[in-house]
């Protein structure tokens, strides 16, 4: 497809969005998963406000009414994310399963989500690019979903489904494989992100569960 040809299907969405909902979130999305794209494609600082709205065949101006800047639509971006991994995974928290077994569906859906536009963006851009106060606020939320992780361990270690000698390194030695998933994961691939994901933690599983 050609680049004229991407500009005009996005363009159709952003007026479908509007006939279809005529809500201010519909088209804030559409500007959020452009943008999210274009910071993974080729990096936050080469893309611009006008690239954005060039790509959505919209005004700078009109980009400018549903964000403050550019380092506000990373941080919408990343926060909207975290977001959705929340919500689906308050949808079908279990709290009285096995530890282990909820560990592999925290990253199995954060799996799913990592691989998504705003995951991706979430995993390559690195959060240095927002100001000191927008830096704070991501890093707050991101501790979010570590302690989570970390608490499901600590569960783990009382329910002996998980044996670690260090939680917090295998914590993050388990976020940070997933968190690379973007840079080497191809659609076109002979694996599905499900498959993957799924083997990814097999390795984890045998080593949070081994004596």
């Amino acid at each position: 497809m050609s680049g004229s040809s991407k500009k005009r299907a996005t363009a159709s969405n952003w007026r479908d969005a509007g006939l279809r909902h005529d809500l201010h979130d519909a088209k804030r999305r559409l500007i959020l998963s452009q943008a999210a794209r274009m910071f993974a494609d080729d990096g936050f600082h080469q893309t611009t406000i006008e690239k954005v709205a060039a790509a959505l065949n919209v005004t700078k101006p009109t980009i400018y009414y549903y964000i403050d800047s550019k380092e506000d639509i990373l941080y919408q971006i990343l926060q909207l994310a975290l977001d959705e991994l929340d919500a689906a995974l308050a949808a079908i928290d279990k709290p009285d399963a096995v530890a282990i077994d909820r560990l592999e569906v925290f990253f199995q859906i954060y799996c799913e989500i990592i691989l998504s536009d705003f995951g991706v963006c979430m995993a390559l851009v690195t959060d240095r690019s927002l100001n000191a106060e927008y830096r704070k606020k991501l890093r707050g939320l991101k501790k979010e979903f570590e302690l989570r992780v970390r608490s499901i361990i600590a569960d783990g270690l009382r329910d002996g489904s998980i044996h670690v000698g260090n939680p917090r390194l295998f914590s993050n030695a388990i976020f940070g494989a997933y968190n690379w998933m973007p840079q080497w994961f191809s659609k076109a691939g002979s694996m599905s992100a499900e498959e993957a994901g799924r083997e990814i933690f097999k390795l984890f599983r045998k080593a949070a569960t081994s004596t």
